[in-house]
């Protein structure tokens, strides 16, 4: 696997480009300081700074179409114009304020096709979702059940747990065992990514 790391130098980058290469030790990884199409266009997974991916709309809508896996990497929750990113539906979208473990973890289940949004992205996702998407729900209840349907449209209202339970007439333990079945069903680690998953299948909006 060619896994692509596109970030200007730092520390920082060059901590990341060891972890991935002790973590991902069968893969070949590359570190670029700048995006160039020609050099990336073989990726198996691309992971790059936000600030050069949206000098670079075009080809990463590209080789997004083409199939590569690409994961955003962002460490500033006030960047702007930052929308189109958003709303190209990458696999990942990372917050640089994340442990080693969960960084792997986010990274294998974009290697696995699925998708991951760290929490303190989520917000952003789900506003853009929330502006493009507003049509008639779509229940998927032919992979949930009636209840885990009603569990997650209280989800994407942001309810808790407790809450939940008050809403439905349920008990805590009860809401967070259809909430795991939610999150193991929908194939995502947890609760933002399943609400995120829920509007971008356009089963539900806000």
């Amino acid at each position: 696997m060619n896994f692509y790391f596109v970030k200007k130098p730092s520390l920082l980058r060059d901590g990341i480009q060891e972890l991935l290469k002790r973590r991902f030790n069968e893969s070949h990884i590359i570190c670029c300081n700048q995006f160039n199409y020609e050099e990336i266009h073989e990726a198996s997974i691309i992971l790059i700074d936000v600030d050069e991916a949206l000098t670079k709309l075009d080809d990463l809508e590209r080789l997004h179409n083409e199939g590569v896996k690409i994961a955003m990497w962002v460490e500033d929750l006030g960047i702007r114009g930052a929308k189109p990113l958003f709303k190209m539906g990458l696999e990942g979208y990372l917050y640089y304020d994340i442990d080693e473990d969960t960084l792997v973890k986010a990274l294998r289940f974009i290697i696995e096709g699925k998708r991951y949004v760290s929490p303190l992205l989520g917000g952003m996702l789900i506003d853009v979702y929330r502006k493009s998407h507003i049509k008639k729900v779509k229940p998927p209840l032919d992979l949930l059940s009636r209840r885990e349907w009603e569990v997650l449209q209280l989800l994407v209202k942001g309810y808790n747990n407790v809450r939940i339970a008050d809403e439905l007439f349920l008990s805590d333990k009860t809401v967070k065992n259809y909430v795991s079945s939610i999150l193991h069903k929908l194939h995502v680690p947890d609760r933002t990514n399943a609400v995120i998953k829920a509007l971008k299948k356009q089963w539900l909006y806000l």
